[in-house]
Order: C-alpha cells, then structure tokens, then sequence
C-alpha cells in the first residue's frame, strides 16, 4: 500500500506541473483536485510520508503564486 501511496502522489504532482506549464489551467482548479487527493490519501494511509509531500507541494505552490 506504501507503494501505492507514493505512485499516486508522484503522478498528481507530475500531471498537475504539466498541466500547469502546458495549458491554460488554473491553479485554484489544481489546487481543489490535489486537496481531494490529499484527504482521500490522509484518510487511507494517515502519516504517510507521501502524503505531507503533497501537502508540502501544495504549499509550495500557493506561496510561489502569491510572491506574483
């Protein structure tokens, strides 16, 4: 299940950053997906690793935004 837990978090970042880089998408739109995500994955593996890096990324990701 560990496994899983990391596939799953590596894959929404990878998608979420290509998305970003490569279309017209919107951050609050990704956000709202990986938000999903992450407590879907907290409630299936609480204390996770992987989890508290999407989390961090998420994190990451509003701050470089708001220094726009």
């Amino acid at each position: 299940m560990a496994d899983e837990i990391e596939r799953i978090v590596e894959r929404a970042i990878e998608h979420t950053l290509a998305l970003l880089a490569n279309a017209r998408a919107q951050w609050d739109v990704a956000r709202d997906g990986l938000g999903k995500v992450h407590d879907d994955l907290a409630l299936r593996a609480p204390g996770h690793p992987a989890v508290a890096r999407l989390k961090a990324f998420v994190a990451s990701q509003d701050q470089a935004r708001a220094a726009r």
